[in-house]
């Protein structure tokens, strides 16, 4: 007789799990922790006696396989289920601070939730390009730089490319190469992989070799992530392989790839 365990577990969490996300139910993160530790404990132990099994009989390989298929599975649901509680979270202190603004007339750039984040960084972090174009319109704005800065860091880190733009667009401009939290919005986008960011940023002359507080160049961060493409992009607007950080290191010596030696030869 099939073993049938196997599958009806995995349908089972797989069930509890949209049954979730589709009510919207909240638990700690200690919970979700818990409830991970718990599957990965049943699954390794299914897979160990599995193991057993085959050495023993020969067989029941598609019982390792499948313990795989769990870890891996209950890995990613819960990183998504993190995710999906984050996003509820932004979009609800977003809202709150936006009936505030609205309510109070107040300065949108001094209205902060509870982990002090302001109405303008979490537009930029749900990616709301109308709302980050209609607070980059507000008077208030004029005296906002900094927060503009780190909404910028956070549209660069989360992918937001259009973001980007409605910020170059602004009245006065803006300068992608000021540096919060020890990097730059660019260094920011190449830590994230981001190309596009990274595309749109250099368009608007943000400067490939603005280097972070450890002196590390954003072609050395992409060569340290062994990411060609974005490597091959720096170059290209003028990116320099020989720079060198606080250490003394170059792109070159941070190289582990014939093929990322080529990407940092410019094209003669």
């Amino acid at each position: 007789m099939k073993d049938i365990t196997n599958p009806i577990l995995l349908l089972i969490i797989i069930a509890l799990l949209s049954w979730k996300v589709s009510m919207g139910i909240e638990t700690s993160s200690n919970v979700e922790i818990a409830l991970l530790t718990l599957c990965i404990t049943g699954f390794l132990v299914n897979g160990l006696l599995g193991m057993a099994r085959a050495f023993a009989r020969r067989k029941a390989l598609m019982s390792v396989v499948w313990s795989m298929v769990y870890l891996i599975f209950c890995s990613c649901s819960w990183v998504t289920l993190r995710q999906e509680k984050d996003y509820r979270q932004e979009l609800a202190a977003y809202n709150e601070l936006n009936a505030r603004w609205q309510q109070e007339y107040a300065n949108p750039y001094t209205l902060v939730d509870s982990e002090g984040r302001t109405l303008l960084e979490l537009a930029a972090i749900l990616g709301k390009k109308v709302a980050v174009r209609g607070l980059l319109a507000q008077p208030e704005a004029a005296q906002a730089e900094d927060v503009i800065l780190k909404a910028a860091m956070h549209a660069a880190g989360n992918g937001h490319h259009e973001l980007l733009r409605v910020l170059s667009q602004r009245q006065g401009g803006f300068d992608f190469n000021r540096m919060c939290y020890g990097i730059t919005p660019l260094i920011s986008a190449v830590l994230n992989n981001n190309q596009k960011c990274v595309q749109v940023m250099l368009e608007q002359n943000a400067d490939p070799n603005m280097c972070d507080e450890n002196g590390v160049s954003p072609l050395m961060h992409a060569v340290i992530d062994n990411n060609r493409s974005l490597a091959s992009l720096l170059i290209k607007h003028g990116a320099d392989p020989t720079q060198k950080d606080n250490t003394g290191r170059d792109a070159y010596s941070c190289s582990r790839s014939e093929s990322m030696d080529e990407a940092l030869t410019p094209a003669s």
